[in-house]
Order: structure tokens, then sequence, then C-alpha cells
């Protein structure tokens, strides 16, 4: 799994779709929706079931380039 940084907690997503009960509530995790912070009591004994989520940012240029403008299509 990979490795938080200083001050940043990871977050999980459900690998599998499952139910459980979480201190005493009934729980329904779904696949690749529920996620859950590292440290949550839903993680306990289930980390299997989960992994590390990613997140890829697209990055849009800020600022035009000299005879750039902003919308071309050429």
């Amino acid at each position: 799994m990979a490795k938080a940084t200083k001050n940043e907690a990871r977050i999980f997503i459900a690998k599998e779709t499952f139910s459980t009960v979480v201190d005493g509530s009934p729980v329904v995790v779904a696949a690749g929706v529920t996620r859950v912070r590292e440290g949550h009591s839903l993680l306990r004994g289930r980390e299997h079931m989960f992994e590390v989520m990613r997140v890829d940012y697209e990055v849009e240029q800020m600022t035009n380039a000299p005879g750039e403008h902003r919308g071309d299509r050429s």
C-alpha cells in the first residue's frame, strides 16, 4: 500500500461489495463507491477488501502563450 505523507491520511475505496456491522450498526459497502479514511473502524479486519484511492488531477494551462487565445481551436 502507498505510504501517506506527514499530516495526510490515506483514503481507501472498496474493492468488493459486502455488508457488515460496524460499531453495532449495519453497513453496506459498495465496490468502487464506498470510501473510508485510514484508521476508520470499517477497515479493521477488512483491509484486504479495500485499496488506496488514487486521484489524478488533470492540469489545465492557466496562462496563454504569446499569440495564443483562450478557446482557440486552431
